[in-house]
């Protein structure tokens, strides 16, 4: 693979940042945190404050889980990549809209029984985006509908025989009957923006470059799972990803990313047989010395799920990638070509669904404690609230800095998905992936209680505590405390199963660029579609449909 030359960097911050610098007031507040990480953790390994053996270990264990990838997290923001573009970057791009350099790129937007005026609005977007290019629809779904849509609209559209390996399979398929030497794939509820190929494409300037990945950023906040999904996806791509990316760990999430094809190629196409095929995809690149980069600007907008069902689909799908890398990944056998902070970037994806199971274990404590009198930890609730408090505040203001303050929905959504999550490990652990299956498709959601019976039985279980410790009283303060806890787990519980039978408000399509930005009377040059090749030469932005 060629190297590359030091390049110098030049300042010039993005217009629509996915970040907010790293401020001196969160680094402050990440140096309290690990301090008060190491005084609770000191508290919890005390002797004397131990209670039933089995229950301490397995307190210890889940908030050893949590501490741990707190502090993975820390030192992810502490790292936080916001250096200006190099100098480059910036050059090549003003020789790409100047029609001076012309490279050769295929669109694709994946499908599978999706809405097909969903489709259309995406495709539309997609085609419209400035610079030469060919837009192609990868219909899985087989949609004859959507194949004339794409008629309609002067788009490729391609279908396949059978559905093997789903997504990634769909992708691969589509690789082998296209050419482009860059290729940039996006889900088919993802809306770019005219400039989105302007935007990431100058990064290849640099020839190690695999694959440039922009954040997902979802346009419906409706109801408690959109808004909760969405803001836990903000700050992920707002805290966490910039981090990643000074350490060249920035992963591919399916959507919104361009790769180079040589890449590709050489790792025999995006991986298989997998439910995160995105992030394997990654892996397998880092792991040949490939660079990924992660640029911090929302170029597209989704749709969030929108229903229960969706959403633990999604996680499901999700927490099971996640628990593959880390079970399966090898990824400290000696020999990778992975750097050490890559290796513990890609750990962290894993461990942070495995918070879900620590979860599940302080959802039991409370219960346990108001029905058998069994705690984990010998101390009065003051003690206790003294050690532990500090710890929790500090994680929350760490987060609540960096990102500018965050909703409550994002809190409830993770919390209602850990049995989703335990489920996902437990399925990867006897090599029993989940179904791959897609979030937002047509029709795919329902309203059903079923969905949600192991978040009702735990319901269930802390409200029958709260009821034998408020009659039994034996010790006010820890049953006082125990049954705040307990009550708070059966609100947070209680909202996703009211969520999983309530009818959610109808969810508008992704808009299109406004008239001007995207497909006008006059296409702007070097646009998706022209009747005459765009500056510079260029290919046939308007493919014909085919099989």
């Amino acid at each position: 693979m060629p190297s590359t030359s030091p390049q110098a960097r030049l300042a010039g911050p993005s217009p629509r940042q996915a970040w907010r610098p790293l401020q001196r007031s969160t680094r402050v507040a990440i140096i309290g945190a690990l301090l008060a990480t190491v005084f609770y953790q000191i508290f919890l390994l005390d002797p004397q404050y131990r209670g039933p053996t089995w229950l301490w270990a397995a307190m210890l264990v889940a908030e050893g889980l949590i501490a741990i990838h707190a502090i993975g997290t820390w030192w992810t923001i502490l790292a936080h990549d916001d250096r200006s573009e190099p100098a480059n970057v910036t050059v090549w791009r003003n020789q790409l809209r100047a029609g001076a350099v012309v490279p050769s790129i295929d669109v694709f937007i994946t499908a599978y029984g999706e809405a097909p005026e969903l489709v259309r609005a995406t495709l539309r977007a997609a085609r419209d985006m400035t610079l030469a290019h060919e837009t192609w629809v990868l219909d899985d779904g087989d949609s004859d509908v959507l194949r004339q849509i794409c008629a309609d609209e002067g788009v490729g559209y391609l279908r396949r025989d059978g559905g093997r390996h789903a997504k990634a399979g769909n992708v691969n398929a589509a690789l082998g009957r296209t050419t482009g030497e860059y290729v940039v794939i996006f889900d088919a509820d993802h809306v770019p923006e005219p400039n989105f190929l302007l935007q990431v494409l100058a990064h290849f300037d640099d020839p190690e470059v695999a694959f440039v990945q922009s954040p997902q950023s979802y346009a419906n906040q409706t109801n408690l799972i959109s808004t909760g999904s969405s803001e836990a996806q903000r700050i992920f791509y707002e805290l966490v990803c910039p981090g990643k990316n000074h350490f060249n760990a920035a992963f591919c999430v399916g959507t919104n990313v361009m790769f180079r094809r040589a890449a590709l190629d050489e790792i025999g196409g995006i991986a298989t047989g997998s439910n995160s095929e995105d992030i394997w995809t990654s892996l397998e690149l880092h792991r040949r010395g490939w660079k990924s980069i992660y640029v911090p600007q929302v170029l597209a907008r989704g749709l969030a799920p929108v229903d229960v069902t969706s959403y633990f689909k999604q996680q499901l799908r999700w927490a099971s990638g996640g628990f593959e890398v880390v079970l399966r990944g090898r990824l400290f056998r000696r020999g990778s070509e992975l750097t050490l902070d890559q290796r513990l970037q890609y750990l962290f994806v894993g461990t942070h669904y495995v918070l879900s199971l620590a979860m599940l274990v302080f959802m039991l404590f409370p219960a346990l404690y108001l029905l058998f009198a069994l705690s984990p930890i010998r101390a009065d609730g003051l003690t206790w609230a003294a050690h532990y408090l500090p710890f929790q505040v500090m994680v929350l203001v760490v987060t609540w800095l960096q990102s500018g303050g965050f909703r409550m929905s994002a809190i409830v959504a993770s919390i209602g998905a850990a049995p989703v999550h335990a489920r996902a490990f437990w399925a990867t652990l006897r090599d029993k992936p989940a179904r791959w299956s897609v979030t937002n498709q047509a029709g795919a959601g329902s309203r059903s209680l079923w969905v949600v019976m192991p978040q009702l039985a735990l319901a269930l279980l802390n409200t029958t505590g709260i009821v034998v410790g408020l009659v039994v009283m034996a010790d006010p303060a820890p049953t006082w405390l125990s049954v705040a806890w307990a009550t708070m787990i059966v609100l947070i519980l209680g909202r996703i199963i009211v969520e999983s039978v309530r009818p959610s408000p109808g969810e508008p399509l992704p808009e299109p660029p406004p008239v001007g930005a995207g497909r006008t009377a006059e296409p702007p040059v070097g646009a998706g579609r022209t009747a005459e090749p765009a500056v510079g030469g260029g290919r046939n932005a308007a493919p014909a449909a085919v099989r």
